[in-house]
């Protein structure tokens, strides 16, 4: 992945933005990115080290030589290598140059010491070629691993990639970003809040009446002043972002002094494209899979469905339920699994039922958050289920019908209909 050392800024106001692509840089970059996929193309088969002497330019300028290093990691991310070295690799190299001290000690006192010979014998004794063992005796090392499979066929694509990867870069940096959405798409917005749940990445949503959205994400890396194993989420998120429609990317980076990097729509518009590409379909959550799977084999009244519809937590936020469930009378109760990152967003969500929340949800948590089950009231229209290491089905119903309990001592059971009569925000 691109790192801010390949990257080129430029300050516009109180923030940072990308350097601009000329005519002139975008003519260079073609010529580039070109000559990359010519050799790596014509490279498979090769190790990364010869792959990289034969990339090597003469007279090339320092801006050049910046743009052919970006462009070239993200040839090779996208590409497929493979290394053969294993432990017996290094054994045997490790017994190779003891032997042939050995021999070296010995050939002083009679005659030169000779290499090709010493190695063909050498190789002989364990059954092994001797051009073989001379091709895999540093196969461990990353230099020596192969080319499969080229990343890219075309320099355009190439160029495509690089470019999202300029903006995945800065976002490597970031200490916590802040999303916009123009006139929100709803089911794109909530395949985005699904990414963003994936990467295990706290959020608040705010959505405006004239149909736009405020995303703000934060980590850990805020509040500890971490490595960048949450910039690493962040970039990773970049495609789910723009894919999303966003029109505007703000991020505080981690840098002395303190920096704002900020992607504006033209940038973001540029790169939804391949951001589509790359974005893809996320899976649910492993813990989730073992529960749709064990709550199937068990008999009750409830019938489960994958999650997908966003829920409102009165003004303070929105979520995208993992499951839900549904009672054999229609009664629905959204689940949603919250990771062991997010304490802040239990007590969000805490905050939302003691405001009124109206759609039925039962959220689980696992105990490393150190919440109480006792956070939420018998009665509450919502509850809270703290569990120790796996989810159980049987401890799920139980609080499905806790909820539909209360639901019935209070009146009618709530639907989803009048869930969004009283929100006023359409449930998708």
């Amino acid at each position: 992945m691109l790192t801010a050392d390949h990257v080129r800024l430029r300050k516009k106001g109180d923030v940072h933005a990308l350097e601009g692509l000329g005519p002139a840089t975008r003519a260079e970059l073609e010529d580039i990115a070109k000559r990359i996929v010519e050799v790596g193309v014509g490279s498979v088969g090769r190790t990364r080290g010869e792959i990289e002497t034969a990339r090597m330019t003469d007279g090339v300028s320092p801006r050049e030589k910046q743009l052919a290093r970006g462009l070239e990691v993200v040839f090779d991310d996208a590409s497929t290598f493979e290394g053969g070295g294993t432990e017996v690799t290094v054994a045997t190299r490790l017994e190779l140059f003891e032997a042939a001290a050995r021999a070296r000690r010995e050939a002083l006192a009679t005659a030169m010491f000779d290499r090709s010979e010493f190695m063909a014998k050498f190789a002989s004794e364990r059954g092994l070629e001797s051009d073989v063992l001379e091709r895999n005796l540093y196969a461990d090392r990353k230099r020596e691993e192969r080319l499969l499979v080229p990343g890219f066929q075309k320099g355009a694509a190439l160029i495509s990639r690089w470019e999202l990867a300029r903006v995945q870069a800065m976002l490597l940096r970031a200490t916590s970003i802040t999303i916009a959405f123009a006139h929100v798409d709803v089911a794109a917005l909530r395949r985005f809040l699904r990414a963003l749940k994936f990467h295990q990445l706290l959020h608040v949503v705010e959505l405006r009446g004239d149909g736009d959205a405020i995303v703000r994400v934060d980590g850990a890396s805020s509040l500890f002043d971490a490595t960048t194993k949450y910039g690493l989420r962040y970039a990773m998120l970049v495609p789910h972002i723009i894919a999303a429609g966003a029109s505007e990317i703000s991020a505080e980076l981690k840098s002395r002094p303190k920096k704002t990097f900020r992607a504006d729509d033209e940038l973001l518009a540029s790169l939804r494209l391949e951001a589509e590409r790359l974005a893809g379909n996320l899976p649910d959550r492993p813990e989730v899979d073992t529960l749709v799977e064990r709550f199937r084999g068990v008999t009750s009244r409830w019938s489960v469905e994958r999650g997908g519809r966003l829920v409102s937590l009165e003004g303070v936020s929105v979520c995208v339920p993992d499951l839900d469930f549904v009672r054999d009378d229609g009664f629905r109760v959204a689940f949603e699994l919250m990771g062991y990152w997010s304490r802040k967003a239990v007590w969000a969500r805490v905050d939302a039922v003691e405001r009124g929340l109206v759609e039925p949800v039962v959220f689980a948590v696992s105990e490393r958050l150190r919440v109480s089950k006792e956070a939420l009231p018998n009665d509450a229209p919502s509850a809270l289920y703290v569990f120790k290491g796996t989810l159980r089905a049987k401890a799920v119903i139980e609080h499905l019908d806790a909820v539909a309990a209360a639901a019935e001592a209070r009146g009618t059971p709530p639907t989803v209909r009048t869930a969004r009569k009283k929100t006023g925000k359409q449930t998708p």
